[in-house]
């Protein structure tokens, strides 16, 4: 297995711990015989690991300890557990609080059918006519084109029956 040097500068620490799987271990040691700069970090990292290991374990003053476990014997508890708990306590809150996202989530369905609902009723016609002539600024827009769209919107095809009150022609 070869790493590249991103990754064999990522696992350094767990090497020199010794934590790494034989395989990735191997592939570490193969990559500080190659690479001048890892060998370098590697030398660096042992050396610092070294220097805090020598230092004394400083225990903390008794105050401390008594400051740490003073929340808990009164019978506080984390700030994040909190609001789950109240959820859980009432469900009718949790309830609501579902009934909310469902709603939230249920937003862009509904529209979007009232949307094709609103365009069934009104007929493509329009939304074709529409867009004609909001292109008709563009340049290369064909005028006769424009006419028919613009001009003759309530003609019908011989055989189908005229929309929107329009007469039979």
């Amino acid at each position: 297995m070869t790493i590249n040097h991103h990754r064999a500068g990522q696992l350094l620490s767990a090497y020199l711990d010794g934590e790494l799987l034989p395989r990735e271990g191997a592939a570490v040691q193969e990559h500080l015989m190659e690479c001048s700069s890892c060998r370098e970090e590697y030398e660096r990292l042992r050396i610092t690991k070294g220097l805090l290991g020598a230092l004394p374990v400083a225990d903390p003053p008794a105050e401390f300890w008594t400051a740490v476990r003073a929340p808990r014997s009164e019978g506080a508890g984390p700030r994040f557990s909190r609001w789950p708990s109240v959820l859980l306590r009432r469900p009718v809150w949790a309830a609501a609080a579902a009934l909310v996202i469902l709603l939230l989530a249920l937003i862009p369905f509904v529209k979007g059918t009232v949307d094709r609902l609103h365009a069934a009723e009104i007929g493509v016609d329009l939304y074709v006519r529409e867009h004609a002539l909001e292109m008709s600024t563009e340049p290369l827009t064909d005028r006769a084109y424009l006419g028919v769209v613009a001009g003759d919107a309530d003609l019908v095809l011989a055989g189908e029956q005229a929309r929107r009150g329009g007469a039979e022609k």
